[in-house]
């Protein structure tokens, strides 16, 4: 893990433009990285690399590169932003000689996919639903969309965050119950990322296993 860190460091470092259209990658020149990006590490080295990877949300590819790194041969990443897209390209060719990766594509789409792992994190906020029946439909359908995927790593705003934000209004907060409600029939792990006030708001990353 520290050789990547390194790595993804010195090349942001030394790439700071990049972060006039993502500004929230800064986070990846810092001495310690985001929980949630070494927890996901973490989960993803130990499973077999033959596994289908689909990433929603890629950004600038600060996870889409631990995929690369750990050597996952079938990896597909979807990004909506052109700009943000482009620029993801260009980082995995640089630092890992891998294309044909991310796309620049909406998700779900009028495709449907086989995928053994599906990896949403630090994407679905606010601009994609309208209500709490709307978002966790959303969250489901990313699970069908992808082929209804063995492991299911989803990153989401707690309800322990109370404060009111329109960048993360109540209908996208969920507990741990919520997340078992719309998936029942796995087994579901969790850990705190983010907790405000020490942080901007209250984070869990979720490992679903269909059993």
């Amino acid at each position: 893990m520290e050789r990547l860190q390194s790595m993804l460091r010195a090349y942001n470092i030394t790439h700071e433009e990049d972060f006039l259209v993502a500004p929230w990658s800064k986070q990846y020149c810092e001495d310690s990285f985001p929980k949630y990006w070494e927890l996901v590490y973490s989960i993803l080295k130990p499973l077999n690399k033959d596994n289908r990877i689909l990433e929603v949300g890629s950004g600038l590819g600060d996870i889409t590169a631990i995929l690369c790194y750990l050597d996952f041969t079938n990896i597909i990443a979807f990004e909506k932003d052109e700009q943000i897209c482009h620029i993801a390209q260009r980082r995995l060719k640089d630092m890992f000689n891998r294309e044909n990766i991310v796309y620049n594509e909406k998700f779900p789409n009028r495709q449907n996919y086989s995928s053994d792992v599906l990896v949403l994190v630090n994407c679905a906020y606010a601009d994609v639903a309208k209500s709490k029946e709307e978002y966790l439909s959303l969250l489901k359908e990313y699970y069908i969309c992808a082929g209804k995927p063995q492991y299911y790593l989803m990153e989401v705003i707690d309800s322990s965050y109370t404060k009111t934000d329109k960048e993360f209004p109540e209908y996208i907060r969920l507990n741990y119950d919520e997340v078992r409600n719309l998936f029942p029939c796995s087994t579901i792990m969790s850990w705190e990322t983010y907790k405000y006030p020490i942080n901007r708001k209250s984070k869990t990353l979720y490992l679903i296993i269909k059993d």
